[in-house]
């Protein structure tokens, strides 16, 4: 798919180049148009704004010494995580008495935040594409955008929490801006 991208310049908007993306982005992208998601609603970031971002993922929720050799890849496996961050709930999907992918539609009620930052990792080239939606997005591109399963993070744009799903399907929430006995009402009141 071949993607236009602007940047903000002195007198406004201009475009800067035209890519023609493959893989995640690509699928996403093709997804949110089918879909008529509105920029609103999900937008990837431009390169200037995608590297602060995950700088501050790496500096708020992964260990330094896992950060330096491995970045963000795959440290909901590997137990990347800051040890002093509050690990708040985690539960392997459609283990007994736990929901399936299905729980992604209940995120929305459980971090009732206005927007989120979502890092999608391309898993063959082990980069991320990092965007900004809201919480009412992420089931739809997550469960219906993506038909293969990923490694991917979901952080709040004030880096207090993150939620996390690795391709064992192994689901983490951790971070002080998370209240696990809601999470685990919302998620386990069917089950």
């Amino acid at each position: 798919m071949i993607v236009t991208f602007y940047v903000k310049g002195i007198d406004g908007y201009i475009m800067m180049k035209r890519h023609n993306w493959t893989g995640i982005r690509a699928d996403v992208a093709e997804y949110c148009q089918a879909h008529k998601i509105q920029n609103d609603d999900f937008r990837f970031l431009n390169l200037y704004e995608w590297e602060g971002i995950y700088k501050k993922v790496l500096e708020t929720f992964v260990d330094y010494d896992y950060a330096r050799y491995n970045g963000l890849y795959w440290s909901n496996i590997n137990n990347g995580f800051k040890k002093s961050i509050k690990d708040v709930f985690y539960f392997q999907e459609g283990a007994p008495g736990f929901p399936s992918y299905e729980w992604l539609e209940k995120f929305p009620q459980i971090v009732g935040s206005d927007k989120v930052y979502l890092l999608l990792e391309e898993s063959y080239r082990y980069r991320y594409w990092i965007a900004e939606c809201s919480p009412e997005v992420v089931p739809l591109i997550i469960n219906d955008a993506l038909e293969y399963f990923i490694d991917y993070y979901i952080v709040d744009k004030k880096f207090t929490w993150l939620v996390t799903e690795n391709h064992h399907e192994i689901v983490q929430f951790i971070g002080d801006g998370l209240d696990g006995e809601k999470i685990k009402k919302i998620l386990l009141e069917d089950h």
